[in-house]
């Protein structure tokens, strides 16, 4: 399993920015201190982005916005799918009635439809074996 770390510090992070704007290499900043090269040019990126001196991609504050967001989604969802199963469970019973009703019909017709396309040329009195059914 990798290791991880934890994110550096918000101060951190602006040092090494400030670092880097006043001219030092990210690359000379990755040797003596611990984030690679490529992590404080990112940091710089993002920094410029929340200035408003780069317009290609989100703002960090649109970013938390964005989670924020989506997690509220999600916790909506899944209250939206519980109050829906618990609806489900606890029907009125004149409507579970209603619904057994037409459930019961349904099979009741197709099982006369089943039984005539089998039997189509036996009488009514006499007697299926198939499924013990007498008419």
């Amino acid at each position: 399993m990798p290791r991880t770390r934890p994110p550096y510090p918000l101060e951190f992070r602006r040092r090494m920015v400030e670092l880097v704007r006043a001219g030092r290499s990210p690359e000379e900043l990755a040797q003596k201190f611990e984030p690679s090269a490529a992590a404080i040019r990112n940091w710089v990126v993002q920094a410029d982005r929340d200035a408003g001196q780069r317009a290609d991609g989100v703002t960090t504050e649109e970013r938390e916005e964005l989670r924020r967001l989506r997690r509220e989604n999600r916790v909506l969802r899944e209250e939206r799918e519980i109050l829906r199963n618990c609806r489900a469970r606890h029907r009125p019973s004149h409507l579970l009635r209603e619904k057994l009703a037409g459930a019961s019909m349904l099979v009741s017709a197709r099982e006369a439809v089943a039984v005539s396309f089998m039997v189509p040329s036996r009488a009514r009195s006499e007697t299926w074996s198939g499924g013990g059914l007498r008419t």
